[in-house]
C-alpha cells in the first residue's frame, strides 16, 4: 500500500522527478505528512508532485505533461542554424514545470555516444558521455531508456561509470548484463550497495483538486547494440511482459522506446491501451495514430521535442493524448544553470580538441553547395556528402584502389552544410574517426558486402560507395567499366570499422591478422593498415583524411 504525499515547491526544484525511486508516505488524520525516500532505479518507484494550493473537490480529471527528446548527441546548438541546445530544453521544462508539477521529462534512448566531445579526452580519460550525463542531470532528466548506441563502447567501464553518475531512471526492457555463466539487470553503484535498473516502474501523481493518478512506464528498445557484455530478449515479449506487470496496478501505462518506426507501430498495435509510445531511434520528428494511440518521435539532437499531454478521466477510465511538436531554436533562452554545464563542456572541448591535433576554428573549405549529411537522406540514398568522403578515402589511398566503401553510420552530424566549413564541423561529421584500411577482397565477399549495404537501406550500413555501381534493372554490380567477378581479388578502401564485423548485418566482414600478419577471414587475405606512429599518413584519420583532401 502506498499513500499520497506532498511534495514542497521547493522540494521540487531541488530534487526532481527522477531522483525518487521509493516514496512511502503515512497517514495523518488532518493533513498529509511530507515524507520522502529517494533513489534512481527501482521498479517500484512512486512520484508524486502537487502545486501549493487548498485542497479542493476532485473532479476526477487529471493531466500529465511529457517532455520527450530522443537521439540527443549534442549539448549545444548546431553551429549551423542555431537550432538545439539543451539549456533551451531546460527552460521548456521550467516552464512546463510551472504550469503543472506532474511533468516528466523523457529521453528514448542514445545519447551516451557518438559525439565529438565523447570522442575527446579529458584528465587522460576518454570522456565518453560523461558530459552528456552532467548536462541531462542539471536539466532534469527523469527517464530514459537504453538505447544501441549506449552500447557503442567496447569497455562496460565507461557505461557503469555512466549509469553511476546519473541521476534519472534508467529503463532496461530486454537488455540484460551478461557475465560467463549468469545474466543479471543493469545497475547504479549507490552509497556502497546497488540500484536496479527496472525493466518497468510506477509512479503516482496528484493534481491541486486531489485527483491521482497511477501511471506505469516500461522501455524496450533494438539488439542492435552488440557487446559480449549484453543480451537481449525479444523487444515485443518483453513489452507484454511488462504491461502484464503494469496493468492490475496503475490507472495508465505509456512505453519509452527504441526501436524502427514500424516496430512502434507493431508494439502499438499488440498493445493498443497502451496510449502513447514515445520513441527514438529514427531522427526524424513523426507522429501516428495507431487505433486511439499516439506514436511519436522527435528530431535528434533537440531541434524539436515533443510535449504530450495525456489526461485520464478516472470516472470513465478514458485517457486521451494531446502533442505539439516544439522548435528549438533561438527564441528560447538559455536556462542559466545547465548552460553553466554546457559552457564548461564547450571549454574542455576547445582545448581537447586542440591537443588532438584539430583547430577548431580553423577553415577547411567553402562549400558551393550546401552539403545534406541528415540521416534521413545518407542512410536511405547514395549521397553527396559519402561522395565527398569516399572520394578523400580515395585520395590517400597508396595501392590504387578498385573501389572504396563507407558505412554512413560514420557521418553523424545529421544536419545540413554550409558555407565555410572549419576543423570542427569535420570533426562533427565523422565524431567517431577511425583509420582507413586497404584489403584484398574476394569478389564474391564484396558483392555480399553491396548487397548488404543495400538492403541496410535506414541503417547505419547502408553503404555510401565510389567506383562501384549497380545496374537497377538487373541487379548486377560493377566495379569501374566491368562487370564484377566472383572470382578476383579487389583491392578496396574502407573504415577500419567495418573489419570488426560490428556493423548492422555485416558480421561477415569481421577480420584481423594473427601475429604471422596471415588474415582471419579467407575472403579478405590481405588487410594493409597504416602506421599509427606515422603522422604524416593521413589514412589514419578518415577525418584528417578528409581535411587533407579538401584542402588538396
Amino acid at each position: 500500500m502506498y499513500y499520497v504525499v506532498k511534495i514542497p515547491t521547493k522540494v521540487q526544484q531541488i530534487y526532481h522527478l527522477s531522483n525518487y525511486s521509493t516514496m512511502k508516505a503515512y497517514k495523518s488524520f488532518a493533513l498529509v505528512l511530507f515524507a520522502l525516500i529517494f533513489f534512481a532505479c527501482d521498479s517500484t518507484k512512486k512520484v508524486v508532485a502537487t502545486p501549493n494550493t487548498v485542497p479542493g473537490k476532485d473532479d476526477g480529471i487529471i493531466e500529465v505533461t511529457f517532455l520527450q527528446m530522443n537521439d540527443v548527441y549534442e549539448i549545444s546548438p548546431s553551429l549551423s542554424d542555431n537550432i538545439g541546445g539543451l539549456a533551451r530544453v531546460a527552460t521548456i521544462r521550467k516552464e512546463l514545470l510551472a504550469k503543472n508539477p506532474n511533468t516528466i521529462t523523457v529521453l528514448a534512448g542514445d545519447f551516451i555516444s557518438p559525439s565529438v566531445i565523447g570522442t575527446l579526452r579529458h584528465e587522460g580519460k576518454r570522456i565518453r558521455g560523461k558530459q552528456m550525463v552532467e548536462v541531462l542531470n542539471a536539466l532534469g532528466l527523469d527517464w530514459v531508456v537504453f538505447g544501441n548506441h549506449e552500447f557503442d563502447y567496447d569497455d562496460l567501464a565507461d557505461l557503469q561509470a555512466r549509469l553511476d553518475e546519473s541521476n534519472f531512471t534508467w529503463l532496461a526492457g530486454n537488455v540484460r548484463l551478461k557475465g560467463t555463466t549468469w545474466t543479471q539487470q543493469f545497475f547504479k553503484n549507490r552509497n556502497g550497495g546497488t540500484e536496479i535498473c527496472p525493466d518497468n516502474q510506477t509512479v503516482t501523481l496528484k493534481d491541486a483538486d486531489g485527483t491521482t493518478i497511477n501511471l506505469g512506464v516500461f522501455g524496450v528498445l533494438v539488439d542492435t547494440g552488440r557487446k559480449p557484455w549484453a543480451v537481449y530478449s525479444d523487444w515485443a515479449e518483453s513489452a507484454k511482459k511488462s504491461y502484464a506487470e503494469l496493468d492490475p496496478k496503475t490507472d495508465v501505462v505509456v512505453a519509452l522506446t527504441h526501436l524502427n518506426v514500424d516496430d512502434d507501430k507493431k508494439l502499438s498495435a499488440m498493445l493498443p491501451e497502451v496510449p502513447l509510445v514515445m520513441g527514438g531511434h529514427d531522427h526524424d520528428n513523426q507522429i501516428y495514430k495507431i487505433g486511439k494511440a499516439t506514436v511519436a518521435k522527435a528530431d535528434a539532437n533537440a531541434k524539436t521535442v515533443y510535449i504530450h499531454t495525456l489526461r485520464y478521466d478516472k470516472n470513465k477510465g478514458v485517457a486521451t493524448v494531446k502533442s505539439e511538436l516544439r522548435k528549438v531554436d533561438g527564441k528560447i533562452a538559455d536556462e542559466p544553470a545547465t548552460a553553466v554545464v554546457i559552457a564548461k563542456w564547450e571549454k574542455i572541448k576547445n582545448e581537447s580538441l586542440g591537443s588532438a591535433g584539430f583547430d577548431a576554428a580553423k577553415p577547411v573549405t567553402t562549400l558551393a553547395q550546401p552539403l545534406d549529411c541528415r540521416e534521413g537522406v545518407i542512410r536511405h540514398q547514395p549521397a553527396p556528402a559519402g561522395a565527398v568522403i569516399t572520394e578523400a578515402m580515395l585520395f590517400v589511398s597508396k595501392n590504387k584502389p578498385d573501389c572504396a566503401l563507407l558505412n554512413s553510420g560514420s557521418i553523424r552530424v545529421d544536419d545540413v552544410l554550409s558555407g565555410t566549413l572549419t576543423e570542427l564541423d569535420i570533426v562533427r561529421m565523422l565524431p567517431f574517426g577511425g583509420a582507413i584500411v586497404e584489403v584484398e577482397m574476394r569478389g564474391s565477399m564484396l558483392r555480399k558486402t553491396l548487397d548488404t549495404g543495400v538492403a541496410n537501406k535506414g541503417n547505419g550500413g547502408f553503404l555510401q560507395i565510389n567506383r562501384a555501381r549497380r545496374d537497377e534493372a538487373t541487379g548486377k554490380w560493377f566495379i569501374g567499366a566491368n562487370a564484377l567477378d566472383d572470382n578476383k581479388l579487389y583491392h578496396v578502401t574502407m573504415p577500419d570499422f567495418l573489419l570488426t564485423g560490428n556493423e548492422y548485418n555485416m558480421g561477415f566482414l569481421k577480420a584481423s591478422l594473427d601475429a604471422t600478419g596471415k588474415s582471419s577471414n579467407p575472403d579478405i587475405p590481405v588487410i594493409l593498415k597504416p602506421d599509427p606512429k606515422d603522422k604524416s599518413d593521413l589514412r589514419n584519420d578518415i577525418r584528417l583524411a578528409l581535411i587533407g583532401w579538401w584542402r588538396k
